[in-house]
């Protein structure tokens, strides 16, 4: 079982958002959007087909990749600078999938009702 989110928390500046996910030994904070969100609900809500992936933001200058395995793990990776070809420095959290479908749910609705 992967690990289930303990906490996460939404901010907005000037139409961006702030998404901090906590797992039991790890924080990931992502600069993303609804519109981008809403697009990895769906990514995860479809039928895994192999190894599906997309960018859902940025941490700080680094590309912040949403993975759905196809056996159905679920993985948020930061994509790090290049260090050969063909391999970069990255850190990565595995999360419960259904749980992360719930936190992008809310997170969408509450970013509608911010100021």
């Amino acid at each position: 079982m992967n690990p289930l989110i303990a906490h996460w928390q939404l901010e907005e500046r000037e139409g961006r958002l702030l998404l901090g996910i906590a797992i039991q030994h790890a924080v990931l904070d992502i600069n993303t959007d609804a519109a981008t969100l809403a697009q990895g609900l769906q990514l995860l809500e479809s039928p895994p087909n192999g190894l599906r992936h997309m960018a859902i933001g940025r941490f700080g200058s680094m590309e912040v990749t949403l993975n759905h395995h196809h056996e159905g793990t679920v993985t948020i990776f930061v994509d790090g600078p290049d260090f050969s070809p063909n391999r970069n420095q990255s850190a990565a959290i595995w999360v419960d999938r259904d749980n992360l479908c719930a936190v992008f749910r809310e997170a969408i609705s509450k970013s509608e009702r911010l100021p």
